[in-house]
């Protein structure tokens, strides 16, 4: 800018009229100022340039620092970030779920479908007819970790829903559903320890919508310490010591560790133990499991010697499940098991032992197991990447000692012999992690003897519409 002010100023000097010998010294000062002009042109020009450049260089280094920032956060597994100033990912996940049933039979106000626990036939439930309801109680939240070690990663997870046990009033105003725990552990180097399911849980991965167990899976989430043995080609052979549960029904209903029922404690002497050996491989996956337990009673506190008792009895459950895949995505599911108290193990099949204590006659109680039969069969079929349906039937048979028929009808009224339950769904994903979904759910019972009101059987079927985000 001041070079050319100067050069117009000298420019207008120039035009009065000279003689000619000066003329030359003044074309030749023109000249001079040409240049010089041409100079400081030059000079702005590689100025704006060099700023240009700085900007450019400032704006670069910016995005440098940007993308090693977020590169170190970037996790060591898929979701996941690194925590600032450490060597440990963490990933959050979950879904949000809005389901809303619909039961044809006796009023079930349960929030899932269980045939174990279908209304009977006879009673307040079927003549009150069918129910709705919506609840997203069952929605998840779960925090997974892995952290670099000497033992290679160590992983843990924390993970929860809404369905804790609260009082019969959680919905009459802000449906204020309690947390419950559902798994909470830490891995390493094989070994596992904290809450997750049991080895003898099924490892179908049933496409169910109703949030209940399907009759003959299932199995529960408990305290463990287990070691996975890896033996080539991802196939493995597990084992764990897990929480012991002593569980048995007598004449008065049933009795659990934590319920301190009269004439007889259920108490804990040993941990369960657990196995599983799986072989999985591009056609599907093979699992074969057991377990062994014991289960114990005791009424050794009263003063009076002769009204002191006690008993134990072991049992044991051994189960076979299969997945085999069969066109493109589709799957085919079964799962066999067969127990002798096993109890909680298999979801629905209530306690794993009974007693004959308090009975007419009895002055020596005892426990005898719960024999336990089951068997299941289903099939996945994907319509489309984006639409899939799920079939599946199961059935199970439970075989009581002979005193469990002189058990009081109120008692009755939970003694399931026979259980059937049968489903059929449609889900469909109309774009990454939303689900919507259709299902229809019967489950029927037979009791071992008539309930209070003279009932035999029970029946239900439930249809469920489903809203599911996965995050």
């Amino acid at each position: 800018m001041c070079g050319t002010a100067l050069a117009g100023a000298l420019a207008l000097a120039l035009a009065v009229p000279m003689a000619p010998a000066q003329a030359q010294s003044t074309q030749t000062l023109r000249l001079e100022i040409n240049n010089l002009q041409q100079r400081l042109q030059t000079l702005e020009a590689q100025q704006a340039e060099t700023q240009r450049a700085q900007q450019a260089a400032t704006v670069q280094a910016a995005d440098a620092q940007r993308t090693a920032q977020a590169a170190d956060l970037k996790g060591s597994f898929p979701g996941s970030i690194r925590i600032p100033g450490t060597n440990t990912s963490v990933r959050l996940y979950g879904f949000v779920r809005l389901t809303g049933t619909y039961d044809f039979e006796g009023r079930n106000r349960a929030p899932f479908q269980n045939s174990n626990a279908v209304p009977l036939t006879r009673g307040p439930a079927a003549r009150q007819g069918g129910d709705f309801a919506l609840s997203a109680r069952y929605s998840r939240l779960g925090f997974e970790t892995r952290t670099d070690s000497a033992w290679g990663p160590v992983r843990s997870v924390v993970e929860m829903d809404f369905g804790g046990a609260q009082s019969t009033a959680s919905t009459t105003s802000q449906n204020s559903w309690i947390p419950r725990l559902r798994h909470a552990y830490v891995e390493a180097g094989g070994f596992l320890a904290g809450q997750t399911t049991t080895l003898f849980g099924d490892t179908l991965a049933l496409d169910m919508i109703d949030f209940g167990t399907f009759v003959g899976l299932g199995g529960p989430r408990q305290a463990q310490v287990r070691y996975t043995a890896p033996l080539g080609d991802d196939v493995t052979w597990a084992f764990s010591l897990e929480n012991p549960y002593s569980d048995y029904t007598y004449n008065g209903g049933g009795v659990l560790p934590d319920s301190e029922t009269t004439p007889a404690v259920a108490v804990n002497r040993f941990p369960d133990l657990v196995t599983s050996f799986r072989v999985p491989g591009s056609w599907g996956n093979v699992a074969v499991q057991g377990v062994l337990r014991r289960i114990d009673f005791n009424n050794e506190a009263p003063a009076v010697a002769s009204q002191r008792f006690s008993d134990e009895t072991w049992g044991y459950g051994l189960a076979l499940n299969g997945v085999l895949n069969t066109f493109g995505k589709d799957r085919l599911l079964a799962r066999v098991a067969y127990g002798e108290g096993v109890g909680r193990y298999i979801d629905n099949m209530g306690t794993g032992a009974a007693s004959n204590v308090g009975l007419a006659g009895v002055t020596d109680p005892s426990l005898e197991t719960n024999k336990v039969t089951t068997a299941m069969i289903g099939y996945q079929h994907f319509w489309a990447d984006n639409l899939r349906s799920t079939v599946a039937g199961g059935f199970a048979r439970i075989t009581y000692p002979s005193f469990a028929r002189q058990f009081a009808a109120g008692t009755q009224n939970n003694q399931n012999r026979d259980m059937t339950q049968g489903i059929a769904n449609i889900i469909w994903t109309p774009f990454q992690n939303l689900d919507l979904g259709l299902e229809y759910n019967v489950g029927t019972r037979q009791l071992l003897e008539p309930s209070t009101e003279g009932a035999t059987r029970g029946f239900g079927q439930r249809v469920t519409a489903l809203v599911k985000y996965n995050f």
